[in-house]
């Protein structure tokens, strides 16, 4: 029989030619977790795919149209957080056999945004980190471009996958607990994210359970930036009574708010303890590590591209990722003793 032209593979066109079983071919293409097979086999079975063209079909899991044999994944610009999150949605698109086209965003989706997803470039998009508005809006309600809103949900979406920032944010002030504190702040994020809410309703919740409250002078939201950061610390500071340590929304924030707390000659750990609602990708920003938390960002961005290609896109998707969070215990947090108690 001739050979089979070159992008009219079939699975079992890959699985004649890796020597495997049809279904190891398609576990292995669709990143299944639960299959346990040796690497050499994982990168035989990847290496026939390519040779042959292959591209999954996508009809039968659920993307109304797979021609362009890519993802678009929108993050908001300039922010060194979304890292893991497109290296894992990378990997999870390498390993289903697509492209990853990555471009930025400034909080809302252009018409060029728009004409660009809709063009045909891409089979299904990834929007991380968006506001509501027009444009998204539209998007989601187009069947031509299954799309999935990450780490961000807006009103009335039915379509998304977050992280569990209340979690997140109950991890950090557990720890700054465990440590002996009593009397922690809150930088926290810009107002009317429902993230940055969620983190806040996090730190209530831990205090709530050990009776403990969060006094509204040390509550202050920032915009997640350096400059955010130093401006929060300035104003918690000018309490009548300062708290001995502060929770961050996210680690540029905290840096600014660290800067800040020394410009004032305040030392960290030793006058007041410091830690950030997640991790920034980079370790070398201070000779001191931060104590974070660290998202599961990573799996973020696998689990999205698992899930915009795997359900009909007029399915509904509401996920929250409630486990990979890891205390990444730097030298930011002391007990309140050594903190200025």
């Amino acid at each position: 029989m001739p050979a089979r032209t070159k992008g009219h593979a079939t699975i079992a066109d890959v699985a004649r030619q890796a020597g495997v079983d049809r279904a190891v071919v398609s576990k292995v293409l669709s990143g299944d977790p639960s299959l346990r097979v040796r690497d050499e086999t994982r990168q035989r079975v990847r290496e026939a795919a390519a040779a042959l063209d292959y591209r999954p079909n996508f009809h039968a899991r659920g993307l109304a149209r797979a021609q362009a044999g890519a993802i678009g994944l929108l993050v908001p610009a300039d922010n060194p957080l979304m890292v893991p999150l497109i290296s894992g949605a990378e990997e999870a698109a390498t390993e289903r056999g697509l492209l990853l086209w990555t471009t930025a965003h400034e909080g809302e989706l252009t018409e060029r945004h728009l004409r660009l997803l809709q063009s045909g470039a891409v089979d299904a998009a990834l929007v991380a980190g968006l506001r509501a508005g027009y444009h998204a809006d539209a998007l989601l309600r187009d069947p031509r471009v299954p799309t999935l809103l990450v780490d961000r949900r807006t009103v009335g979406s039915d379509r998304w996958i977050i992280v569990d920032d209340e979690r997140a944010a109950r991890v950090a002030t557990e720890h700054l607990m465990a440590q002996g504190h009593t009397r922690i702040g809150w930088a926290g994020g810009r107002a009317g994210v429902e993230s940055a809410q969620r983190r806040a309703n996090g730190i209530r919740d831990a205090l709530a359970a050990a009776d403990l409250w969060l006094d509204p002078s040390w509550v202050v939201a920032a915009d997640y930036t350096p400059d955010g950061g130093a401006r929060a610390v300035t104003e918690i500071l000018e309490s009548e009574v300062r708290p001995t340590a502060i929770v961050a929304a996210d680690p540029i924030e905290a840096l600014g708010a660290w800067h800040e707390l020394e410009r004032r000659g305040l030392r960290v750990p030793d006058d007041i303890s410091l830690i950030a609602v997640g991790k920034l990708p980079a370790e070398d920003y201070r000779v001191t590590p931060l104590t974070c938390v660290e998202m599961p960002l990573h799996r973020l961005g696998r689990r999205s591209v698992e899930l915009v290609l795997d359900t009909p896109w007029d399915r509904p998707i509401r996920e929250v990722l409630a486990e990979g969070f890891a205390l990444n215990d730097g030298a930011t947090v002391a007990p309140p003793s050594a903190a200025g108690e």
